[in-house]
């Protein structure tokens, strides 16, 4: 683990400090920062999160409903009941317990969040480690050694809008990698993609699935990864336009279950 991402937070809030972890750690280098031990208390640290989350920018709901505060945590009484598949095709990843599938969050949105901040509530006994992916390696890598696949991921993919309800609007087709002046983008959730194409009656072509296929063996590789566990109180907060995260399956609890409460900052 890099030591140089954690810090244990005793600043006050305000609108310095947010600019400080957006220059300093953000939007630069390890584009991610972990604040240890932010508050072991949930109901504190809920409360805290939402500060936090504020003074970086606008909060953007994450479902239908407007819940802007979501916490991740998987329905478990379902799980119970549903294949692997059937939970990859009804289920929102952040509703099951599973791993691997690392993505970008908000793919289905116009414009995902910029930052993705997380605030464990309650680790799981085991497994939950915490999976980071630099996108933006992964992107230098295939433009130098896999010409082929790079310009295919550049293109237009179709993408389930799931979660919420845009009208007449249920898929649409944007390119996992974007790259210009102003802005690197990667915008991945495999499941999405394989879901819109079902619902379209439409068939990857070959080329796609195989430049798929390799991109998913790239962000899953460890060299282009960092891992953390993440422990009750510890916040992460990510640029969900440069990282992917994923994370390792996790055991369901007897009663309580592993939880995080999420926010997407705009």
């Amino acid at each position: 683990m890099n030591n140089n991402t954690n810090i244990y937070f005793n600043k006050k809030f305000n609108n310095n400090l947010a600019k400080q972890l957006k220059k300093n750690f953000l939007n630069k280098k390890d584009f991610h920062i972990i604040l240890k031990n932010f508050d072991n208390n949930p109901k504190k640290l809920k409360k805290k999160i939402k500060i936090l989350a504020n003074l970086l920018g606008k909060i953007l709901p994450q479902n239908k409903s407007g819940q802007k505060f979501v916490e991740v945590k998987p329905k478990a009484n379902l799980i119970k009941k549903l294949s692997t598949k059937k939970k990859k095709q009804l289920l929102r990843y952040h509703q099951t317990n599973l791993g691997g599938s690392i993505h970008s969050d908000g793919p289905q949105l116009d414009t995902p969040p910029n930052y993705v901040l997380m605030g464990c509530l309650k680790q799981a006994e085991k497994g939950g480690y915490s999976i980071i992916t630099y996108a933006n390696k992964v992107y230098d890598f295939l433009k130098r050694k896999k010409p082929n696949y790079f310009n295919i991921l550049k293109q237009k993919f179709l993408f389930e809008r799931r979660g919420f309800d845009f009208p007449n609007q249920n898929i649409f087709k944007k390119p996992i990698f974007e790259k210009n002046k102003k802005i690197f983008r990667f915008r991945y959730l495999r499941e999405y993609i394989e879901e819109a194409y079902n619902i379209k009656n439409k068939k990857l072509k070959s080329e796609q699935i195989n430049a798929l296929n390799y991109l998913d063996s790239l962000i899953e590789n460890k060299r282009f990864q960092k891992i953390y566990k993440l422990n009750r109180g510890d916040v992460i907060i990510l640029n969900n336009n440069i990282l992917a995260h994923g994370r390792t399956k996790f055991s369901l609890g007897s009663t309580e279950q592993r939880a995080l409460m999420r926010v997407w900052v705009k």
